[in-house]
């Protein structure tokens, strides 16, 4: 093959590779644009028929001596719906080490935002637990936990093994935890919600300023030209304040700071 007809085949080959990438990061979209779809056309359903009628949860985890829960929420990467968890946090005799729990694998995002976790819940207790080990489990039905989204109920959980206290069971927060003990933004927050709501949350708390999500309505328009009608399909963004459309189901509260988490979440 001369040099001519080789860079030829490349350029083909790179053409049909972009190609098949673009066709499926266009089926990937379509698929998630679809599933907030349905979540909208459930909310709006449901705003006016007060609770789904979600099994009671108890009022608290069960906490035993050094150690604590909290509800950690997620999205699924491969269904782009909202699942639900725990993360539990234990408290033992050590030499200040921390240890995360690798079944589901944990990436290392993650491990990040725990140890960022502790630091945060150090300052707030003003305790030093270096002479303890702290023990990190995820459980979330095997999902992979992936980014730093359960920062704040991490440290959450944290500060009431800590300090001796409890965590609300009927209360779910997603968010990051960052340096100086604010609350940072994350996605999914939608579809997070609902599973909370579909879990029996009572308050669900999201970050500052994410109350309100975004979501895309599909429109479908059609035109004649020269005898030849042509469809086109195309999304525009609309504006969903969460704590509307899950009144009388589930409260949504904002968060910036992990002093306003503990307010909510530990008694």
């Amino acid at each position: 093959m001369d040099r001519k007809n080789a860079i030829i085949v490349v350029l083909a080959f790179l053409v049909l590779f972009s190609t098949a990438s673009s066709f499926l990061i266009y089926h990937q979209q379509q698929h998630m644009i679809r599933t907030q779809e349905d979540i909208i056309e459930r909310l709006i359903s449901a705003g006016s028929t007060g609770s789904a009628g979600s099994e009671e949860t108890p009022a608290f985890t069960n906490v035993s001596e050094g150690a604590s829960s909290a509800h950690i929420v997620a999205v699924r990467s491969d269904t782009y719906s909202g699942v639900m968890g725990t993360v539990r946090v234990e408290l033992k005799e050590g030499n200040g080490d921390v240890l995360v729990n690798t079944n589901p694998f944990v990436e290392p995002t993650t491990q990040y935002s725990i140890r960022e976790a502790v630091r945060v819940a150090e300052n707030f207790t003003n305790m030093n637990v270096s002479n303890k080990d702290v023990i990190i489990s995820f459980d979330i039905n095997g999902t992979l936990i992936g980014g730093p989204s359960a920062g704040a109920a991490t440290t959450v959980a944290l500060i009431a093994v800590m300090e001796g206290k409890h965590v609300k069971q009927d209360v779910a927060i997603t968010g990051t935890i960052e340096e100086g003990g604010y609350i940072g933004e994350v996605g999914g927050v939608l579809e997070k919600a609902v599973a909370a709501e579909k879990n029996g949350m009572k308050l669900f708390l999201v970050p500052k300023g994410q109350k309100k999500v975004i979501y895309y309505e599909q429109k479908i328009e059609e035109r004649g030209i020269f005898g030849i009608t042509f469809t086109r399909v195309y999304y525009i963004p609309k504006e969903l304040n969460l704590g509307e459309y899950m009144e009388g189901k589930m409260d949504v509260e904002e968060v910036s700071t992990i002093g306003e988490v503990v307010a909510y979440m530990i008694v």
